[in-house]
């Protein structure tokens, strides 16, 4: 044969393989729920590039319904919207929908394993034990509050240090709810000046960043096999095995100071059952430990921090909000003793506008992925095995019909006629069905008693009177505010 021939041999057969592709890419999408074709082979990476995903998914459910699919890649993405279909697929049919997807992160890096990426049985037991676990060491506990008061403190005193000048909260608040978590998980706290602990917390932040970009792996496989890290994949890979270094140090620190007769922490509880189980368990294995304090470090910090970080944000765009919370904390409870979580139910616009903080936040505007290990039937659609599915948070959250008005931060939507505060069930900040986070009501008693501290002790103002910093976030592991300066001015 000819050069000329196997060249025209080749073309048709990229021109077949082409068609053979196109073809079965559009008969598939006859299954799925309706949504935007994009291109064989891209899908529509092109509008997933025209803004935020929130923004694009509004005007995706305005065209296609409150079920949609996306192609991104080799991906399938499902994405779901509104209370009630939630509802419906993560509380009613939780057997089929609590699966994780079988993406980059949860697959190669996590191992399907720990808290956040398991699935099945193995994640069943798991969140058992830790949950159990957890409130031994102090979930629901007057002692959980002790500690957050002693970081609360801590916190509080690194502010003072500044002296009304300008100043980011963002590494001290970060380091102090570090020191939550990690007083359960590891049994103690660590200082503010611990070099290891501050670069274990910078490292948190960095990946919450570049977790975005590692995302599209899932969708394009072989963009891990170029040269350099234009998308940041190595890098996490770093982070990643970074993280994993430092806990199994203290998991052998642990060990060698391990007893039969104590269990001082979570991790002295893993050891424990690890022991009792044998070397034939599926749970309690070293890989599995590691990633579960991973997740649960990372999911106990950066949530809390970023929450706080929004709630100063927004105090300083409505300082006559920030002057009501005042006057409502210094009636109750005065400047004479700390705010205790006894005093909640005596605080209704104070627990208001931390539930509006969460609304307007929206941190995890897309909760966490899920993934369909088998064809899924639902509300006439078939979401297919191997899908991605998304719980969109923000089609709750952001819905004029759900919560009118709901790009105005107005903390009386949560208060009745009597001015005291009512709870909606449809306020899912912290995600819906049996994946819900773990760590709501810590995280909440967290984010109360580091707000209305610093309100209590400081009246907190602009860097420079009247330039206001941006309330629009990046999108990583959370939507965080973008760095901000403040002063906090003692109060008298």
């Amino acid at each position: 044969m000819t050069a000329s021939g196997s060249f025209d041999v080749t073309v048709l057969l990229v021109i077949f393989t082409a068609l053979i592709l196109s073809l079965k890419w559009l008969i598939r999408r006859k299954n799925l729920p309706p949504g935007p074709y994009g291109l064989p082979v891209f899908g529509s990476i092109r509008l997933m590039k025209r803004g935020k995903p929130t923004e694009i998914f509004r005007n995706l459910r305005r065209k296609y319904g409150d079920v949609f699919s996306i192609k991104l890649g080799t991906l399938t993405i499902v994405v779901i919207n509104g209370y009630e279909n939630l509802k419906e697929a993560f509380v009613k049919r939780a057997d089929d929908f609590s699966d994780r997807p079988e993406t980059f992160v949860i697959v190669e890096l996590s191992k399907e394993k720990g808290l956040l990426a398991s699935s099945g049985e193995l994640w069943k037991q798991n969140r058992t034990f830790v949950l159990k676990a957890l409130r031994e060491f102090g979930f629901g506990k007057k002692s959980l509050e002790t500690k957050i008061h002693e970081e609360v403190d801590v916190f509080i005193d690194h502010v003072m240090e500044t002296s009304c000048e300008p100043f980011d909260l963002g590494d001290n608040i970060h380091v102090s709810v570090a020191n939550v978590i990690c007083s359960i998980v590891f049994g103690e706290r660590f200082d503010h000046n611990d070099r290891k602990f501050l670069q274990l917390v910078t490292l948190l932040d960095e990946a919450a960043t570049i977790n975005k970009p590692t995302g599209l792996i899932s969708c394009f496989p072989a963009l891990r096999y170029l040269p350099g890290d234009m998308f940041k994949i190595k890098r996490f890979k770093t982070l990643f095995s970074e993280f994993l270094d430092y806990f199994s140090e203290q998991v052998q620190s642990h060990r060698d100071s391990f007893h039969e007769n104590e269990t001082r922490d979570f991790i002295d509880a893993f050891l424990h059952e690890q022991h009792r189980s044998g070397p034939d368990t599926k749970i309690f294995t070293d890989d599995n430990l590691l990633i579960t304090l991973l997740h649960l470090f990372a999911a106990g910090t950066e949530t809390v921090a970023t929450a706080v970080r929004y709630s100063v944000l927004y105090l300083l765009h409505h300082p006559d909000i920030q002057d009501r919370m005042f006057t409502e904390i210094n009636n109750v409870v005065g400047q004479s003793r700390s705010v205790t979580g006894a005093d909640r139910s005596s605080l209704p616009f104070t627990e208001a506008v931390l539930a509006e903080v969460l609304r307007c936040a929206n941190i995890v505007p897309l909760s966490v992925q899920h993934g369909a290990k088998k064809d899924i039937p639902f509300q006439g659609f078939i979401i297919p095995k191997n899908a991605m599915i998304i719980p969109n948070l923000d089609s709750v959250l952001g819905d004029a019909a759900v919560f009118p008005e709901p790009e105005t931060f107005d903390p009386t939507r949560f208060l009745d006629a009597d001015g005291m505060f009512v709870s909606d069930k449809r306020m899912i900040a912290f995600s819906i069905g049996r994946r819900v986070c773990l760590g709501e009501s810590l995280a909440r008693l967290e984010l109360y008693l580091f707000v209305t501290s610093l309100v209590q002790k400081f009246d907190l103002q602009l860097e420079h009177s009247g330039v206001f910093p941006s309330l629009e976030g990046r999108l990583g592991l959370t939507s965080s505010p973008m760095p901000y300066r403040i002063r906090a001015i003692p109060r008298k």
